[in-house]
Parts: structure tokens; sequence; C-alpha cells
């Protein structure tokens, strides 16, 4: 009973263990893949979402700030702490007036935004990989920049 087994069958007992480990790591590797792409999305869809709600604090309150529009004071800070709750990794933050005409960045004199420009916001963060082949190339930078008009 070499290759075939009593009543006429070919031996197969070892073939869907070698398939199996055949197909398990390409499989897994795919499963990671769709898992790592999920969670890059959700973070940047969660940047963008913060980035728009402190937009919008930072359009209605810019000139409480010194300087006005400044991510380090006042309720654009408050809006920036409570926001960026939960982040695994250190985000970096920025927030600056904009001229809508040329859109150059306002940077000197005392009051430097102004009533019709925009104040832009800005993150970034990195973000690590689970896919053992794809972390071997180092974290991924995720960003999101939000721009709204100053109103008062």
């Amino acid at each position: 009973m070499s290759a075939r087994r009593r009543f006429g069958k070919p031996a197969t007992r070892g073939q869907s263990l070698v398939e199996f480990a055949l197909v398990l790591p390409v499989f897994l590797l795919l499963l990671f893949g769709v898992i790592d792409g999920g969670r890059a999305i959700f973070a940047y869809n969660q940047m963008s979402q913060v980035t728009r709600a402190v937009a919008r604090v930072a359009s209605t309150t810019c000139f409480e700030t010194t300087p006005a529009c400044d991510e380090t004071t006042g309720s654009i800070a408050t809006s920036i702490a409570s926001q960026g709750a939960g982040y695994q990794s250190p985000v970096t933050w920025t927030v600056q007036c904009v001229d809508p005409e040329t859109g150059s960045i306002r940077t000197s004199g005392s009051n430097i935004c102004m009533v019709g420009d925009l104040v832009r916001v800005s993150i970034a963060a990195s973000f690590s990989l689970l896919t053992p082949v794809a972390s071997s190339f180092g974290p991924v930078n995720v960003g999101s920049t939000t721009e709204q008009e100053i109103l008062q």
C-alpha cells in the first residue's frame, strides 16, 4: 500500500496541510494590509474632523489670542487640547492667518489677522503600521489641513 489506500483511493493526507501552509501567509498579509488601511483612513478622518472643529473655534475667537491665531493661548489652545485627546503618537498643530487674495501667510504686525482672512489649521502625526512587511518601512505620516474664514 504505497500510494493507494485499501479501496483504491489515492493517499492525500498531507495535501490539505501543505496547501494551507502555502496560502496562510498570503492571506494573513492581505488581512493585516486591509486592517492597516482601515486604521490609516480612520486616523485621517479623525484628523479632518478635529481640524474642522479647531478651525471653527479659531475663526470666531482668533482675536482673543496674543498673537492673533496662535495655537498656544486662549480658546484655540483649549479647543486643541480637548480635540486632540486620544492620539497614540505626538501630534503637531499649526494655526496661521492667510491672506485670501494672495494666499500668503500673514506673519508681521501686532494685529496680523483681519476679518475676512482665512485661518489655516493643520495637524500632522506619525502612524505605525501593524503589518509585519509594511512596518519595516517605518511609520507613515498622516495629516490634515482646514481653512475657515475669520468672521469676527
